[in-house]
């Protein structure tokens, strides 16, 4: 039985470690060098279900954003991208054509696009229960249910309008914006030694 219950610890531990990376695609040959200035698009969060007044897809393009700069990479305003695409009337269900981003890519003086999708939102929620101590008296205590998000995320060459670079990830944390940032982080990883190091 001890030998059972090891066996099975040792391949949840496994699992943990190895199981849980996101899935990436490169373009094969592709040369990252040359991407000097990115822009990131407002994620589309149709697929799930938010609060009014928030949106989770301003949330992971704000991470993206902040984790960009943090590993060194030039990236333009947002607002000035989301203000040409709502004035061209391009941005409708997440999705750019090829002949869109090349014309997004000269108008901005960006060499690619970062844009996705929100796959899954569960906020943060506190629930409380009871317990009672040892002398029997019952006492309440609040934790946290998890949070979790899913994030699919893609960067587009604005030469060419091809996709160079996938990646889907979900993760779960305590708080939401902690889900956030861990599963951002995670994909963008996939890009260390490919782009930035």
């Amino acid at each position: 039985m001890r030998v059972k219950l090891s066996k099975g610890i040792v391949l949840a531990t496994f699992l943990a470690l190895f199981g849980c990376r996101p899935k990436v695609a490169l373009l094969d040959g592709y040369d990252f060098g040359k991407i000097q200035r990115v822009g990131v698009i407002k994620f589309d969060s149709s697929r799930v279900s938010f609060g009014s007044g928030y949106d989770p897809g301003n949330a992971v393009a704000d991470e993206f954003v902040f984790q960009f700069i943090n590993r060194g990479v030039r990236v333009i305003e947002r607002s000035r991208i989301e203000q040409i695409l709502q004035e061209q009337s391009l941005w409708k269900s997440g999705n750019l054509d090829p002949k869109t981003v090349k014309g997004l890519g000269k108008l901005l003086g960006v060499d690619a696009l970062i844009m996705g999708s929100v796959t899954k939102y569960h906020p943060d929620r506190k629930e409380r229960i009871y317990i009672r101590d040892i002398r029997g008296q019952v006492r309440e205590e609040i934790f946290l249910v998890e949070a979790e998000v899913g994030i699919s995320a893609r960067m587009v060459d604005t030469e060419t309008g091809e996709i160079i670079w996938a990646g889907n990830y979900s993760y779960d944390s305590f708080y939401i914006d902690s889900a956030i940032r861990q599963a951002v982080s995670a994909i963008l990883n996939s890009l260390k030694g490919s782009w930035f190091s």
